[in-house]
C-alpha cells in the first residue's frame, strides 16, 4: 500500500495581489473550491449507491449458502449455476464501486479531514504493520470482530472476492463450466463477504457525511495536490509487481493498477486547475501555465500507457520500471512549481 506523506500545513495570504485582481482571483478561487466539493460528493454518492447494490448481491450469495446450512459443497451441487452468476455480478459491481471511490482518491486522500477514509477503504495497511494502518476493525455477521484488518478494497474484497486469498476460499468451483478448475474459482466465505461489503456502505456514508461538513479552503487545495501527486511512483510499482507485469497472481487483480493511477492523478489535477490555478494565475500566469501543463503530461503518459496496456501491449518489469520513473520526475517537477507558485502568491509552507 501507499506511503502517505505528512499533510503538510500552508499558511497563505493574497499580499501581492492588486485590489481588483485580488477580488476576481479570490471569487475563482471560491468557485473552483466549491465545484471541487460538488465533483466529490457526487461521486461519493454514486459510490454509496455502487455500495449499496454491492452489500446486496453479496447478501443473496450468503443467502443461498445459509439455505443449505452453510455447507459450501451441498451449496455447489443444488445451485451451482446461480452461485456462478452471483459471483460474477458481484465482482462488476465490486468494480463499479471501487471505480466511483478512485476518481475521487486523489482529492478524499490529500484532504485532512477526509484523508482516513482513505486508509479505511483503498490503501491502508493491516495492524500488522508499523505505518498508515487502516485505524477500524471489522464485525461479521456471526459476531466475529477483526481487529484492524486492512483497507476494504484492496486488502479484503478484491482477494476475497476474486480467490486470492486462500483463508477466504470455501471451495474450489468451476465457475465458467469449462471442465477445470483454475486459481480464482471458488466459492468465498460468506460471513466476510458480507461483513466487508457492509463495512463499504457504512464507512462510504460516513466519508459522504464529512464530505458534506467540510469547508473548501486553500490550505487544503494546496495540501491535497502537495501531498497526492508524488503517489504515481508507489503506483506504478503496484503495477509493476502486479499480475499485468510479472504474470504472478496476487494483489491488484480486478483490473490494472494504472485505472487506479488515472482516477487519482485526475482528481489531483482537477483541485489544482479548479481551485489552486487562479491564485497561481493572478501572480504568475507562466508559471500557472507551466504546472498545467504538466498535469496534462503526466496524464498524458498514463493515459497513453493504459490504453497501450488495453490493447495487449506486453510491458516487461524493467519497461514498467522506466514509465513509473518517469511519471514520478514529471510528478515531482509539478510539486516544486507548486511549492515556486506559493512563494510568489505569499504562501508560506511548513513541513
Amino acid at each position: 500500500m501507499n506511503m502517505r506523506k505528512p499533510v503538510l500545513i500552508l499558511l497563505l495570504s493574497s499580499t501581492f495581489l492588486a485590489p481588483c485582481a485580488a477580488s476576481a482571483a479570490d471569487d475563482a478561487e471560491s468557485r473552483g473550491l466549491a465545484n471541487v466539493k460538488q465533483f466529490t460528493l457526487d461521486h461519493n454518492r454514486r459510490l454509496v449507491a455502487q455500495a449499496e447494490l454491492l452489500e446486496a448481491a453479496v447478501a443473496d450469495y450468503a443467502g443461498v449458502i445459509a439455505g443449505h446450512g452453510g455447507d459450501y459443497e451441498k451449496a455447489w451441487e443444488a445451485d451451482g449455476a446461480r452461485l456462478s452468476r452471483q459471483i460474477a455480478a458481484i465482482r462488476t459491481l465490486w468494480l463499479e464501486t471501487s471505480n466511483q471511490y478512485e476518481t475521487i482518491e486523489g482529492i478524499v486522500a490529500g484532504i485532512p479531514s477526509t484523508a482516513k477514509y482513505d486508509l479505511i477503504l483503498d490503501a491502508g495497511n493491516s495492524g500488522s504493520e508499523a505505518e498508515d494502518v487502516a485505524e477500524y476493525d471489522l464485525k461479521l455477521p456471526d459476531g466475529t470482530v477483526l481487529q484492524r484488518p486492512g483497507n476494504l478494497f484492496h486488502g479484503i474484497t478484491e482477494p476475497l472476492f476474486w480467490g486470492m486469498d486462500e483463508k477466504g476460499v470455501k471451495l474450489p468451483v468451476d465457475l465458467d463450466a469449462d471442465g477445470k478448475i483454475i486459481r480464482g474459482e471458488m466459492l468465498f466465505d460468506a460471513n466476510l463477504g458480507q461483513g466487508a461489503a457492509q463495512a463499504l456502505v457504512q464507512w462510504a456514508k460516513a466519508l459522504e457525511t464529512d464530505m458534506s461538513a467540510w469547508a473548501p479552503n486553500r490550505q487544503d487545495a494546496f495540501t491535497s495536490v502537495v501531498v497526492m501527486t508524488p503517489t504515481v511512483g508507489d503506483y506504478f510499482g503496484e503495477w509493476k509487481e502486479s499480475q499485468f507485469i510479472t504474470g504472478e497472481i496476487g494483489a491488484f487483480v480486478a483490473q490494472s493498477r494504472l485505472t487506479d493511477v488515472q482516477g487519482i492523478m485526475n482528481g489531483c489535477r482537477k483541485m489544482y486547475s479548479e481551485a489552486i490555478s487562479p491564485v497561481v494565475a493572478a501572480a504568475d500566469a507562466d508559471l500557472d501555465q507551466r504546472i498545467t501543463a504538466g498535469f496534462k503530461e503526466l496524464l498524458t503518459l498514463v493515459d497513453d500507457t493504459h490504453a497501450r496496456e488495453a490493447a495487449g501491449a506486453k510491458f516487461g518489469v524493467e519497461e514498467a520500471d522506466a514509465l513509473g520513473n518517469e511519471a514520478q520526475d514529471i510528478a515531482d517537477r509539478i510539486v516544486a512549481m507548486i511549492l515556486q507558485a506559493a512563494a510568489k502568491s505569499g504562501v508560506t509552507i511548513n513541513g
